[in-house]
């Protein structure tokens, strides 16, 4: 039952997990892909003797790097980030500034995946040709050069793979300044980085912000055929005109599906499934059947939404056109009443779709959905944004073209995750344990409401499919990740409105061959915020100036079995066991076990790879971070 004890520990308190490192499984790999400005900072406070400035509230200033996404190529390895950015700054030269016409821009960023010597996998950025490079020759460098209203240039930008993951589209918002309107724009790019599109406006609606949609994304790939690509998208356009929340489907064909030179965009048709828009922030995926969108968001158009979550299935084959195109809707979760007598409504609507193992050991896509979504008691004046989260419910749900039926029902998992609210809260679906006993389950990325990486959390829930329900697993301190500080004082509307935003995909470790103990497949996460060593401190007086840096992080979460056999097992006598291989397992003294009974030399107890790792729960103790501000103000993309 939700209450109020609860509430504050919800929502004023963030929490993470120390690190307990364990050899067995590697720790995640944090890499800064662009450095922070050394010329262009945050307006600050005079620092008071040992009292370091404050970060001073200032309209369309701009932190620096914000609302980073990612996508990967076709070989695993390469992938190009993006960031919403004022000066593209190489790591490796962080004096040299390169700074974004009109104080903002879209830059591009090629990454690889590395394997180090001890196996772990990391990011590495390559800046080369850093100033010179162009759409032609590819490369790193600013991919927009537009001139806003407010300096929306390239707001809430996003990635994915087209053309068999030959080509890299990114989608961003740009509002003219000759228009009232925000339009989504996109662009696209082969292997080299080469510009294959150039920047075409793909989703447009009379007098309104379009598009917002899902912290994880906007668009899904929901098949290929030859050099075309089939995409449905989520546009959620907030305004005075067609105020509505859509599905848009298109293509997009490239000139050669293997090596692209070209790519073209065409809308094929768009239907209105969220009549009262506000901040929906919806998203849509395909299961088995790839003409099939379920699409899932929050509807309402007041602050806070009063109108409840809801789900639809829609036809995205191209025979059907408008309203035609819905197979069906309905509301998932809406009003409740607390027992103090105060009300909650249902929102934050988010979902992602599992992909389990075939036959062969590959993963597919299911017709099988993780929802999220939060219970939310609005504190608003004057029709501002702000609100309290009561209760955090999760539900694995069935659905295709003929309806939609829980396989988990939905289960408060507020108390199971104390400290984590949905405020720009990320997720993603991703399977863990061994290769040999996958465990599907989901990410929640939280960032921090200071900017660094204190507060900033991946945590894992897996859904044990024999007892049906929900478990919950490791947390990890991944690369900083500003959800709030400096997007919110640096934006538009500073103090009330923030905009942040990160992006996560699960991917197959590109270097794995299957040896026992390996990594088998590793999340990636692409995020903006501060170093701890540009935090202001007393030994850092004006370091709120530093805006932010971008991260990528890599977290291995499922392994190849370990071999199993070995040497004779050893009990500490202590209370706990602590052997050292074991294929007899020895015999631990008084109030202890011996090695690992059986042979193996991991844990299968444990969510990731199955054994514990850094930041993980075994061993540790919880850490709960001072209460953090207890209304946290959202801002639509």
């Amino acid at each position: 039952m939700n209450n109020r004890k609860l509430t504050v520990a919800m929502f004023g308190v963030i929490g993470l997990l120390p690190a307990a490192a364990n050899a067995e499984v590697r720790a995640p790999q944090v890499t800064k892909i662009i450095a922070s400005s050394p010329t262009d900072f945050a307006p600050i406070t005079t620092p008071n003797g040992t009292t370091p400035g404050r970060l001073r509230r200032t309209d369309e200033e701009q932190p620096g790097n914000e609302m980073a996404h990612l996508a990967m190529f076709a070989d695993g390895i390469h992938g190009l980030m993006f960031s919403m950015n004022t000066d593209l700054v190489d790591p490796a030269a962080p004096t040299v500034s390169h700074r974004a016409n009109d104080r903002i821009q879209l830059a591009m960023v090629p990454f690889a995946l590395v394997k180090n010597a001890d196996g772990s996998v990391a990011a590495k950025a390559d800046f080369t040709g850093l100033g010179a490079n162009t759409a032609t020759t590819g490369g790193v460098r600013f991919v927009t050069n537009n001139q806003g209203n407010e300096y929306r240039n390239a707001n809430h930008p996003i990635a994915y793979q087209v053309a068999g993951g030959h080509a890299i589209c990114a989608e961003y918002n740009y509002q003219p300044n000759n228009t009232n309107n925000t339009e989504r724009y996109m662009q696209c790019f082969n292997e080299a980085g080469k510009t294959i599109m150039p920047q075409t406006r793909i989703y447009a609606k009379n007098n309104d912000d379009c598009s917002m949609n899902q912290d994880k994304s906007s668009t899904w790939l929901a098949k290929e055929v030859g050099p075309v690509s089939h995409l449905i998208a989520w546009r959620g356009c907030n305004g005075n005109g067609q105020d509505d929340g859509w599905a848009q489907t298109f293509t997009v064909t490239v000139d050669n599906p293997t090596a692209p030179t070209t790519a073209s965009f065409k809308q094929l048709a768009d239907v209105s499934l969220c009549p009262r828009e506000e901040r929906s922030h919806g998203y849509c995926t395909t299961g088995t059947d790839a003409d099939t969108a379920i699409c899932t968001w929050t509807e309402g158009n007041t602050q806070p939404q009063r109108d409840g979550t809801w789900m639809a299935a829609i036809d995205i084959s191209g025979a059907k056109t408008g309203q035609a195109q819905i197979y069906w809707k309905q509301q998932i979760d809406g009003r409740k009443t607390l027992p103090d007598g105060a009300r909650t409504y249902s929102m934050r609507a988010m979902h992602d779709r599992l992909s389990l193992p075939d036959a062969t050991g590959n993963l597919v896509r299911s017709d099988l959905l993780v929802w999220r979504s939060g219970d939310v008691r609005g504190n608003n004046n004057g029709n501002a944004k702000g609100g309290t989260y009561f209760g955090n419910n999760m539900a694995v749900i069935k659905a295709d073209k003929t309806g939609m039926q829980y396989v988990v029902p939905m289960t408060d998992m507020s108390q199971a995750l104390l400290g984590m609210d949905g405020t720009h809260l990320g997720l993603t679906t991703a399977m863990f344990g061994t290769t040999d006993a996958l465990k599907p389950g989901i990410v929640f990325l939280s960032g921090s409401h200071t900017s660094s990486n204190v507060g900033t959390s991946a945590r894992v829930v897996t859904w044990d499919q024999t007892a049906n329900k929900f478990a919950v697993g490791e947390s990890f301190t991944p690369g900083p990740y500003d959800r709030h500080l400096y997007p919110n004082y640096l934006g538009n509307n500073p103090g009330n409105q923030g905009r942040n935003y990160s992006g996560m995909e699960m991917i197959k470790n590109p270097f794995a061959t299957g040896a026992a103990g390996e990594d088998s497949h590793l999340m990636i996460m692409a995020s903006t915020g501060k170093s701890d060593t540009e935090q202001p401190s007393a030994t850092c007086l004006d370091c709120a100036k530093i805006k932010l840096s971008a991260y990528i992080t890599v977290i291995p979460v499922a392994q190849t079995p370990a071999a199993q056999g070995g040497g004779t097992g050893s009990g500490n006598g202590t209370g706990g066991g602590n052997g050292t291989g074991g294929g007899t397992g020895g015999t631990g003294g008084t109030g202890g076990t011996g090695g690992d009974t059986g042979g193996t030399t991991q844990d299968p107890g444990t969510t990731l790879g199955g054994c514990s790792t850094s930041g993980g729960t075994n061993g540790a103790a919880t850490m709960l971070l001072i209460g953090l501000a207890a209304f946290i103000r959202r801002r639509r993309a």
